[in-house]
């Protein structure tokens, strides 16, 4: 069995390099809502049975350019969401409020929408609902936080790829079991 991991295309969307908190939520939504940037993909040398992909736009826009048959789309996949750690009308940068609110995540802080379990879980879930594909080829494509858990739980159920960190937009990466 392959898996094919996609990150989705890049997003066409301006990020101002300081706001406040409320910036913050307005970019994510606006963020959520942009168009994506095609760009040159390689499917590989394999024929892809299957194609799973997040419900939000921007995964479904890539996975319709490089997959010509039926697309299942499922929430499951979603990127982990984000949110500001703190609520002020200061403008920091806006590495700060990714970075906080990826560490928020990781320490179970109560301002994100999601905890690191509830994640945990929602990968475990959609694996488990692929288990039965058996020896069919499965091209997902999702988000790169998420992605990082996903590839994570591949190679803990024995999967083998590569190990990347930072998932580069409308790139194929492969894992075989």
């Amino acid at each position: 069995m392959n898996i094919g991991l996609v990150r989705h295309f890049k997003v066409d969307c301006y990020t101002k390099m300081f706001m406040t908190s409320d910036d913050f939520n307005k970019w994510i939504k606006q963020y959520d809502d942009s168009d994506v940037i095609e760009n040159k993909f390689e499917i590989g040398n394999i024929k892809w049975h299957k194609c799973f992909s997040s419900d939000l736009s921007r995964a479904i826009k890539t996975s319709k350019a490089i997959f010509r048959s039926e697309i299942t789309r499922t929430p499951l996949l979603r990127e982990v969401p984000i949110a500001p750690i703190c609520k002020t009308n200061i403008k920091l940068p806006y590495v700060f409020w990714c970075v906080s609110g990826r560490l928020g995540w990781l320490f179970n802080h109560k301002s994100q929408i999601e905890t690191k379990k509830d994640t945990i879980r929602r990968v475990n879930e959609f694996l488990d609902s692929i288990e039965n594909e058996g020896d069919r080829n499965i091209l997902i494509v999702c988000h790169g936080f998420f992605m990082n858990m996903l590839q994570k739980e591949l190679k803990r159920r024995g999967f083998v790829g590569e190990n990347v960190r930072k998932p580069k937009n409308g790139r194929l990466y492969l894992y075989k079991k």
